[in-house]
């Protein structure tokens, strides 16, 4: 459990619990919370009153190999933080809105082709050891395969209780996920015996998650950690820099759906309801994207995704799960 150290600990904790109460992501907050306590600490901030605007941007670029992307994150958690402290009554006015975000290249997903998570799947089973504490290969195999073949996101995988898998009805219950859009879903056979296999594996370790990490439950820093290693291994990204993430993976199982209803010679503009509803998005503008994504890839006939859908679905997911 994370300890908040600074003259603003309770403030954080009361920050996380607010924003838990409305559903969003406790695990972006916490880790971000987390951050901004340990900055607070380290230079003696000693109340919230002492937090200026140069404060916030010093803790914002305090790391300058990191990308756009993440000071902005940084720079948003800053802001609806101090607003949290405006409302409460805490300080007056709220000094990271006069700082400015920086520009950023829209992130373009990744889609995998078959043979790549086939790739990542292989990875994770080269490394199948077992020790006291871990399951570090089998967890990851199984955890790849489940957030491409249920396109999950990363922390509904995560938060997956064993009593939320109906192997009778081959269905996952979804609770507590982003914009509190719980489901129900259904997934397939092969994903079914790759999550006997797990649990069988799994053992007597005592959690009611399904993956179940040293002290219950997985955080997200650790799977991307160890989902780096898998794409390196996998030769799909070099040690440092840019590369797929385990997020994609949810981005190839809508684009993967999409292009096997046009193979099937069904309209998936007409389906997009029914894809939508599935990944537990807000509203439909969010799935169209996925749409656009594989229209682009018809139309630029890239070879590289036709080649590697051509034997589709089952028998490859098959070979993916490791059976002849």
């Amino acid at each position: 459990m994370i300890r908040f150290r600074s003259a603003l600990a309770g403030a954080f904790q009361s920050y996380i619990e607010f924003r838990r109460a409305f559903g969003y992501a406790e695990s972006t907050d916490r880790f971000l919370s987390k951050s901004f306590d340990d900055y607070l600490l380290f230079f003696g901030i000693q109340n919230a009153h002492a937090i200026d605007e140069g404060v916030v941007a010093h803790w914002v670029h305090a790391i300058p190999t990191n990308m756009n992307a993440t000071k902005n994150s940084k720079l948003r958690f800053a802001r609806v933080f101090l607003k949290f402290l405006v409302r409460s009554g805490l300080i007056e006015g709220n000094p990271a809105t006069r700082i400015p975000y920086l520009r950023q290249k829209p992130h373009k997903p990744y889609i995998y082709t078959l043979r790549e998570i086939e790739r990542l799947l292989e990875a994770a089973r080269a490394n199948q050891r077992r020790t006291p504490k871990r399951l570090t290969g089998w967890t990851m195999e199984a955890m790849v395969f489940l957030i491409y073949a249920c396109g999950l996101r990363l922390g509904e995988a995560l938060s997956l209780k064993i009593a939320d898998v109906d192997f009778d009805e081959n269905t996952l219950s979804l609770w507590k996920t982003k914009f509190h859009k719980e489901r129900i879903i259904p997934f397939s056979q092969a994903a079914s015996e790759k999550m006997k296999t797990y649990l069988a594996r799994r053992g007597r370790l005592r959690s009611p998650f399904f993956f179940a990490g040293p002290t219950g439950k997985y955080d997200g820093g650790t799977i991307y950690a160890r989902f780096r290693l898998l794409l390196v291994r996998a030769g799909l990204a070099k040690s440092r820099g840019p590369g797929p993430r385990i997020h994609d993976l949810r981005h190839t199982f809508a684009v993967h759906r999409l292009y096997k209803w046009y193979q099937d010679g069904k309209d998936p503009l007409n389906k997009l309801p029914l894809l939508s509803v599935y990944m537990g998005h807000v509203n439909i503008e969010n799935t169209q994207v996925y749409l656009t994504i594989t229209r682009e890839l018809l139309r630029e006939g890239d070879r590289r995704f036709r080649n590697g859908f051509e034997a589709v679905a089952d028998g490859a997911l098959r070979r993916a799960a490791g059976k002849p």
